[in-house]
């Protein structure tokens, strides 16, 4: 088992006790993963971009093979469906799965399961199949804002009415900018971001300084990543001038690094952020806002600065970028502003993909089971305790919401399981109470309104089971 898990495992069996005093009122617990395949081509066929099918996968089997070492642990029987090819794309077989303890179904026979799974996870938003899983259960994975579609799988599941969606990427403490799923992989897309910086200057024997937008998860990572290069010679983040304290905090993060210097910046075409433009070699726009599109930052003439041979690096891209230009229509998706970009920008190189993380697929997957497995065991072990999903959800609905939680992997040992316990309820999306879905408000309202309305129309299915 990995270091969290082990720990886990110590703060639980601290809460329990000697063993001949520990009353579970499950034995066994049911693990699900899903597959994701489906995601990125039905958005395909909307027209909506994605069309780069999603290859991940949400846990490996190393993973598989550390909960059920847990679960064993703690003398609670772990059965583990994985959904047949979840993990080919990614470079995890499915025999790969078995060896690690699992057992491979189609979704077809997922819908005829032994009574309902306790916890189902997949990486993304919920795929079509979920919805004939019987219920109740815990489903966990990220979900994709601000694009609600009654066709959804999503919107599926919700017509059930009896299942409980965590969102992964608000687990966590947001008041307190930890987030530590969506971090994880905020950080791996800085990470690859940075790669491309140093491959380029590499490749065209470049010396200068490189500009990080945006000094949250990504924008720190890529910052320290590109220290890391020969060819940088300083290191500029600009981080949000409208918050001090922000600015403060990532400066402490690099402390005693000279070649680092970090500015705030407000607005489009802030002054400051021009000033560092000017001759750089390469800009990495890291940038975000929760639950819409990224700040537009800079106009695209004003990129025109840089050196003849720099790149642009654009995390932001998912939220359809942070580069404005009046010729670029505000609804175009990121597949096409990807390719105007690439041209209007030449002879600079212009470097995106939609969903970073995606385009590595074995790498990230990796990096997001070892983020997001131990909330998936504290749900597990939840479940065991208190008799299953519903139990469990009326349990984590009994604790009221705290955006400024403790770390779990600052706290002390025996607390660990309450800090994830309390993450996870922070990212509870979608839960039933007494009979009606509550909806959170970290789901966008446009959504939440776009919800109520099809459930208004469409209550919950007479077979949901």
């Amino acid at each position: 088992m990995n270091e969290v898990l082990q720990r886990l495992l110590r703060s639980i069996l601290h809460r329990l006790g000697p063993a001949s005093g520990r009353h579970w009122r499950r034995r066994a617990v049911d693990l699900v993963i899903g597959s994701d395949r489906e995601i990125g081509r039905k958005s395909a066929l909307r027209g909506l971009g994605g069309s780069t099918q999603e290859r991940r996968v949400g846990i490996t089997p190393r993973h598989v093979t550390e909960l059920r070492e847990l679960f064993g642990r703690l003398e609670v029987r772990l059965n583990v469906l994985v959904v047949e090819n979840a993990g080919a794309r990614a470079g995890f077989a499915d025999a790969d799965f078995v060896h690690a303890g699992a057992e491979i179904v189609t979704p077809e026979e997922l819908a005829f399961h032994d009574g309902p799974p306790d916890v189902v996870h997949a990486l993304k938003e919920p795929s079509t199949y979920e919805a004939d899983l019987p219920g109740p259960f815990l489903r966990i994975g990220a979900l994709h804002s601000g694009d609600f579609h009654e066709d959804s799988g999503f919107a599926r599941l919700l017509k059930k009415g009896n299942v409980t969606v965590f969102d992964g990427s608000n687990i966590g403490a947001a008041a307190a900018f930890r987030m530590p799923i969506r971090g994880r992989m905020s950080v791996f897309a800085g990470e690859i971001a940075a790669e491309w910086v140093l491959e380029h200057l590499a490749a065209r024997e470049l010396s200068g300084a490189v500009v990080v937008a945006g000094g949250g998860y990504a924008g720190k990572a890529c910052a320290k990543k590109l220290l890391q290069g020969a060819g940088v010679t300083r290191v500029t983040i600009c981080e949000n001038g409208e918050d001090p304290a922000r600015i403060d905090a990532v400066a402490r993060e690099f402390t005693g690094e000279s070649r680092v210097r970090v500015v705030g910046i407000r607005g489009i075409d802030d002054a400051a952020l021009r000033t560092e433009l000017t001759g750089a070699v390469g800009v990495v726009f890291a940038v975000a806002a929760p639950k819409g599109r990224a700040p537009r930052i800079v106009t695209l003439e004003n990129l025109r600065g840089l050196h003849d041979a720099a790149t642009v690096v654009d995390i932001s891209i998912d939220e359809r970028g942070a580069i404005l230009d009046p010729r670029a229509d505000a609804d175009w998706h990121s597949d096409k502003l990807i390719d105007w970009f690439g041209r209007e920008l030449l002879p600079r190189r212009y470097q995106a993909i939609a969903n970073m993380p995606r385009a590595y697929p074995h790498k990230a997957s990796l990096a997001h089971g070892d983020a997001i497995v131990p909330y998936i065991a504290a749900l597990l072990y939840l479940c065991a305790r208190e008799g299953g999903a519903a139990a469990a959800t009326a349990f984590l609905g009994s604790m009221a919401v705290n955006p400024r939680g403790d770390d779990p992997l600052r706290v002390a040992e025996p607390d660990l399981l309450p800090a994830l316990l309390q993450d996870l309820r922070n990212g509870m999306a979608v839960f039933p109470v007494d009979g009606r879905l509550q909806l959170a408000e970290s789901i966008p309202a446009v959504d939440r309104d776009h919800i109520a309305a099809m459930l208004t129309r469409a209550p919950r299915s007479a077979d949901s089971r």
